[in-house]
């Protein structure tokens, strides 16, 4: 457990520096840049060179697939479901509930930990993994809300609106996405053994060596919103407790349970993925989401404080019971 903790120490270190930054005036503005400069730039460039040098001749064991997909999607049914029977409890909305249990910081956390524990060879299953997982709220979680929001419709006019929202989804979370098109395109460079000119190779890596502390920092920027309406009495503190011991707890135990059962013939390095993955805090997209389908995002933003701090704890205990 103390080589773990040595291991992401300071990556949280570095989220402690942001979120100490956030405090300060001249920073409150600088999130929105940062996520992008991240998302577009530093991270892609970071997931190709890792790509490009991952064993990705071996192939993607399905298992794997089916485990990172599945549990979560399990895991998100029973919380929704569980918060829907006792809505009239407590004011939780199923949906940001089980979002907020379900959707973990995988791009800008996950990625950074997988490779610092399990070493660049599971560089491929980090970058499937957190692929994986955005695909399932960034396209799932919308297409949901919007079927659900034109039950009252017609029946083709659902269809026709299903299609033209799934459309619309995945051609920005799929098809533009510069972190997909950085692991499709690595992949292609390391399937056909490509030779990628020294100079460009040597500006990917000096980009994408920014990636892990502008992430953790921009992460901590995120924490004082959070914590403003934590303090503020406006969250449930039992929903935030759910969500928070789901996140963390429940879902990594789950997901180690399915490898027990269903994985016995993966590698180490997917098994590690597909752990450390589920085992992340809260991603802070998880707001963006809640609030562009259900407006109050006071819940997730209060369980990604809660989950982020814990974390430090959480995830070596579940490395360790892994082994």
């Amino acid at each position: 457990m103390l080589s773990v903790l040595s291991t992401i120490a300071p990556m949280f270190v570095l989220l402690g520096v942001g979120m100490v930054a956030g405090f300060a005036p001249r920073f409150r503005s600088a999130q929105a840049g940062l996520n992008a400069f991240v998302f577009a730039f530093a991270l892609p460039a970071f997931l190709f060179v890792a790509v490009t040098n991952a064993p990705i001749r071996d192939g993607v064991p399905l298992a794997f697939v089916g485990i990172s997909l599945g549990v979560t999607a399990l895991v998100y049914a029973l919380v929704h479901l569980g918060a829907f029977l006792v809505r009239g409890r407590g004011n939780l909305a199923p949906g940001p509930l089980a979002v907020a249990a379900t959707y973990g910081n995988v791009g800008y956390l996950g990625v950074p930990i997988v490779l610092s524990v399990a070493g660049p060879g599971a560089a491929l299953g980090a970058a499937l993994g957190q692929l994986l997982h955005n695909m399932l709220f960034m396209v799932g979680y919308p297409l949901l809300k919007s079927i659900r929001g034109g039950a009252t419709g017609g029946a083709g006019n659902r269809v026709r609106g299903g299609w033209t929202l799934l459309w619309r989804l995945a051609k920005g979370s799929l098809l533009l996405n510069p972190v997909v098109l950085a692991v499709v395109a690595g992949a292609v460079v390391g399937l056909l053994d490509l030779a990628v000119p020294a100079v460009l190779t040597a500006s990917l890596e000096m980009l994408g060596g920014a990636a892990v502390p502008a992430a953790m920092f921009a992460v901590g920027l995120t924490i004082k919103p959070a914590f403003e309406g934590l303090r503020s009495g406006t969250v449930s503190v039992v929903g935030v407790a759910v969500a928070s011991a789901v996140k963390l707890v429940g879902l990594p135990l789950v997901t180690l349970l399915a490898v027990v059962l269903f994985g016995g013939g993966l590698a180490p390095q997917w098994v590690a993925s597909a752990v450390i993955m589920a085992a992340m805090p809260v991603s802070s997209t998880a707001s963006v989401i809640v609030f562009e389908y259900d407006g109050d995002v006071r819940l997730v933003g209060a369980t990604t404080l809660v989950t982020s701090v814990l974390a430090l704890v959480t995830i070596p205990l579940i490395l360790s019971v892994a082994g």
